[in-house]
């Protein structure tokens, strides 16, 4: 709907020309958007179409022919947009077991790494020991060479 969505680039002369006041990109609508707030193509931001001098809203009442037209697009638009809606809703079901799995899984690893640990400062203490006792060892068979 907004700066030329349809397949071609050719504007018409039904077409509403007017800039984006958030970032001045250059927008063109039919006139059948005149008085919506529509997306800005280039930065996202909410931009009202505005209404042609001389126009009314009255002037852009769509013949039944075409509020059929609208009612089934907007039908296949609400469709695809509830299929994506459920898609969403399963992908964040999964994550969200997926982060449980995980935040158990990093619980389980503080905790192995708090053993390992406690095992790494019980080897030193024993390295300690053992070292000292063969430096004592050592010494007295120094001693008894000497003596």
């Amino acid at each position: 709907m907004a700066d030329n969505q349809d397949s071609s680039t050719e504007i018409k002369d039904t077409d509403i020309i007017f800039d984006c006041p958030h970032c001045g990109k250059s927008l063109a609508i039919d006139y059948r958007g005149a008085g919506l707030t529509i997306p800005c193509s280039d930065c996202g931001k909410m931009v009202e179409v505005p209404i042609p001098e001389g126009m009314e809203i009255t002037d852009i009442d769509s013949s039944e022919e075409d509020q059929e037209i609208q009612i089934l697009n907007l039908r296949r638009l609400l469709s695809v947009a509830e299929a994506k809606n459920r898609q969403l809703e399963e992908d964040l079901s999964e994550l969200r077991e997926r982060r449980e799995i995980l935040e158990h899984e990093h619980s389980q690893n503080i905790t192995r790494t708090a053993r390992l640990r406690e095992n790494a400062a019980t080897l030193q203490i024993s390295l300690k020991t053992a070292t000292d006792a063969a430096e004592k060892i050592a010494y007295d068979l120094i001693d008894e060479d000497a003596s």
